[in-house]
């Protein structure tokens, strides 16, 4: 009785997994089936009438053969004359063309010609041209010269005019400070080499180049020298330099 019971708990479990097998095939076959399965296809009628008129087969007609061109006959082959005349005739033409034409080295000859002409009057003009500045340039110079030797004596002119105005001063002044002594003569002249400092002043070394012919006038005229200083000097410092060392002439 107990090995009964221990059997049957066996039987219900394989009974089971066989009851599974089977639905999970069947459920396979179920749907396998549905899936491959495709609706029909549906089919179009269409309704005629009446039956069309038969069609008549057309054969078509065979083609036409080609028309070849007619085949011409070569031309028979030129007289030796009619081929060597043209060619005669076109080396008379050749050595007519020659003859006619300039000789290369003449054309070179005519072509340096014409370039040293064309060369030798650029030079010509160039050599005008030099010219013609050069006098310009010599007339200027002259003009130049001739102004300033203008202005030179201008200032020679007004020099020589200041230096004998200022030497009539110094003479007024020393004239003015002498005491002529007695018995000199009308004519009676002094002459004094003197040196002069800027200021006027005069140094200690008066000196009597030419005698009056009368010592006691001599004399005066020395003293009057030095109570003349200072003596009156231009203002323009280029004269004045004229003054430095004068040769005075003391007359009564």
């Amino acid at each position: 009785m107990g090995a009964q019971a221990y059997s049957e708990p066996h039987k219900f479990s394989a009974g089971a997994l066989a009851l599974a097998v089977h639905g999970v095939f069947f459920s396979l076959l179920f749907f396998g089936f549905n899936w491959h399965v495709k609706p029909p296809q549906s089919m179009v009628v269409e309704m005629w009438d009446h039956l069309p008129d038969p069609v008549s087969e057309v054969i078509p007609e065979p083609p036409a053969p080609p028309v070849l061109p007619p085949v011409e006959a070569p031309a028979p082959p030129k007289p030796v004359e009619a081929v060597i005349a043209p060619k005669a005739e076109i080396e008379v033409k050749i050595k007519d063309k020659k003859k006619n034409a300039k000789p290369k080295k003449d054309t070179e000859s005519a072509s340096k010609a014409a370039a040293a002409k064309v060369s030798a009057e650029q030079a010509r003009q160039a050599a005008d041209k030099k010219q013609a500045a050069d006098a310009r340039a010599a007339q200027e110079e002259e003009r130049i010269q001739t102004l300033r030797a203008k202005m030179r004596a201008e200032i020679d002119a007004a020099t020589q005019g200041e230096v004998a105005r200022y030497t009539d001063l110094i003479r007024a002044k020393i004239k003015n400070n002498i005491v002529t002594p007695p018995d000199v003569a009308a004519n009676a002249e002094a002459i004094f080499r003197v040196v002069v400092l800027p200021g006027g002043s005069v140094m200690d070394n008066v000196k009597l180049e030419k005698s009056s012919g009368n010592a006691a006038y001599d004399s005066a005229a020395e003293r009057a020298i030095y109570k003349a200083q200072p003596l009156p000097l231009p203002q323009d410092p280029a004269i004045a330099r004229l003054f430095r060392e004068l040769r005075l002439s003391v007359k009564p």
